[in-house]
């Protein structure tokens, strides 16, 4: 009978034995799968990382062009503006000329009244 005992006792613990193998067989392939993926996430960001710098070296570039660009246009701007100044709109000219031949017909008929006097 102690031999019967032992044999089920023995089918037993064979049998948690077996389950205890199969859980842990369960187990090392997980933590294989994930060691992989760990693995695949990694040379992903490192990819990533290196799109990254190669993004901001462009942005820093863009920038750059940006920059000279505004400041281009602001010596564009000065200059237009310095040209505004020194030029002199055609109402202004028209109103100039007017004024001016206002007054040469003023100095005209002074100097006509001038020759009549001293004649």
């Amino acid at each position: 009978m102690d031999n019967v005992i032992l044999k089920v006792n023995d089918l037993g613990l064979k049998s948690e034995l077996e389950k205890l193998f199969s859980k842990v067989k369960n187990l090392v392939e997980k933590f294989n799968a994930t060691k992989m993926e760990n693995e695949l996430y990694i040379q992903k960001i490192s990819e990533y990382e290196k799109e990254l710098s190669q993004i901001k070296l462009e942005l820093s570039g863009k920038n750059s062009e940006i920059l000279s660009r505004d400041r281009e246009i602001a010596e564009l701007k000065n200059r237009l503006l310095d040209e505004r100044k020194n030029k002199i709109s055609a109402e202004d000219k028209a109103q100039l000329k007017a004024r001016i031949r206002e007054l040469m017909a003023r100095l005209d008929q002074h100097l006509e009244q001038k020759a009549n006097n001293n004649f």
